[in-house]
């Protein structure tokens, strides 16, 4: 069953467009990673499908109908939206950044609050932050900020991810809880993760599905080891390179030459 899609989607800034003419179906309770160059369209189209940038031509289709014709509340209560940068806000706990995610589920007579603090709690737990709760955002590491955003998103308590580079800033050790934990969402929870990567193999690895763009197009789409091939890496990303069975997984691991 498709919970997102676009059809003949134009998408980019301004007049320009980076993505044009896409069609692309997103599956429910799958985790599906776009991969390509820099300037391939890869955050461009996450962001299109979020409704964050407008689109040009086309449509994105969300349960089957016209994102648009959804409220703003409506699309926040069934997508999470992780974008590449966020601005901090002066002087805010870690906690207050995080129930910021509860807003849309509260609706206009609000919610209920032991079940907004059990959201909350839940996930600064997820991500590792309960013990910085009371921390401002604005004095921790670079990593620590990046799961507090993830932490927010997680908050709004979502059908459907999307994850634009929520690996950034991470050490590798948080980069491997947080893919375990997107693997989780969607074991145990049925949720449906899209995510923008930059590591080719962190995709192989834990994704069901790799779209790889070059050119605002979809140059190989399928399972890791369908698009993770020495032809690919060498069409998309101009690398000379051989793909091994990775030895804990048996899914593609690629080592450039």
């Amino acid at each position: 069953m498709s919970v997102l899609a676009a059809r003949r989607l134009d998408a980019g800034h301004g007049r320009r467009v980076v993505v044009p003419g896409l069609d692309l179906e997103i599956e429910a309770g799958t985790v599906t990673a776009l991969v390509g160059p820099n300037g391939s369209g890869k955050s461009t189209l996450l962001m299109t499908l979020a409704r964050v940038l407008r689109r040009q031509g086309g449509e994105v289709l969300l349960d089957g109908e016209p994102i648009d014709a959804r409220s703003s509340v409506e699309v926040a209560r069934r997508l999470g939206v992780l974008p590449q940068t966020a601005v901090v806000p002066l002087g805010a706990t870690v906690r207050e950044v995080v129930e910021q995610g509860r807003f849309p589920q509260r609706g206009a007579w609000a919610m209920l609050r032991r079940r907004d603090d059990g959201a909350l709690w839940r996930a600064l737990g997820l991500t590792g932050l309960t013990d910085l709760a009371d921390r401002r955002l604005d004095s921790l590491s670079g990593g620590e900020r990046q799961r507090a955003w993830i932490a927010m998103t997680l908050a709004q308590e979502t059908g459907v991810l999307l994850l634009d580079e929520p690996t950034t800033y991470l050490d590798v050790r948080h980069q491997v809880d947080l893919m375990r934990l997107v693997e989780s969402l969607r074991d145990e929870h049925g949720m449906t993760v899209v995510m923008v990567l930059h590591d080719l193999n962190q995709a192989a690895r834990h994704a069901d599905r790799v779209v790889a763009l070059r050119d605002g197009r979809v140059r190989a789409d399928g399972s890791p080891a369908a698009v993770m091939t020495p032809a690919m890496l060498a069409e998309v990303f101009g690398i000379d390179a051989v793909v091994v069975p990775d030895p804990v997984t048996g899914r593609p691991l690629f080592v450039a030459r």
